[in-house]
């Protein structure tokens, strides 16, 4: 679902801006506005639209899989997917405001997306990452996003009890 809810926040983001770049820039040369003001603005009116999405797919996909079905694990999972999309769609635009074409944006996501995948945990165990690339797993959206997820779906779910270690939970016992 991280990743799902993820390239869809990307490939909503990374398209746009592309094509609002050279107007963007010709106001801001003109002093109608700087850029704070257009980065909120921007924000404030994808808001109702960057709720609405992951809500829905969430909504649609918690009830079919048939996910931990009390209603503070459901919103819980709604707001880490909502986070999730505001997330990648905070990147995606770094990414896009980064690339003046909108085809190498596109082209180069992938290449600037899947390193944070590796690095999450999900691909690959943190414990067989080099340390000195170890940093980039806490940079990871899909790190967050996976053990938020999981936290919600088994932390006090009767049918998957998780294990204690040490004196601490222990999800992937």
């Amino acid at each position: 679902m991280t990743m799902n809810i993820t390239m869809n926040a990307i490939q909503n983001v990374i398209l746009i801006f592309p094509d609002e770049r050279p107007v963007f820039l010709r106001e801001v040369n003109n002093n109608m506005y700087k850029v704070g003001p257009y980065f909120w603005a921007k924000i404030s009116s994808e808001l109702p639209f960057s709720i609405a999405m992951p809500s829905v797919f969430g909504c649609i996909v918690y009830f079919t899989v048939g996910l931990n079905p009390t209603a503070g694990h459901f919103f819980t999972f709604l707001l880490t997917l909502i986070l999730i999309y505001n997330c990648a769609s905070g990147y995606s635009l770094i990414i896009s405001a980064t690339f003046s074409n909108k085809q190498v944006a596109v082209t180069l996501t992938p290449v600037l997306i899947v390193p944070f995948m590796l690095f999450a945990g999900f691909f690959v165990a943190s414990s067989s990452i080099p340390v000195w690339l170890r940093e980039f797993e806490y940079v990871s959206i899909y790190k967050y996003g996976y053990q938020a997820l999981m936290m919600n779906e088994f932390h006090d779910n009767k049918n998957f009890p998780c294990s204690v270690v040490n004196g601490t939970q222990d999800m992937y016992s």
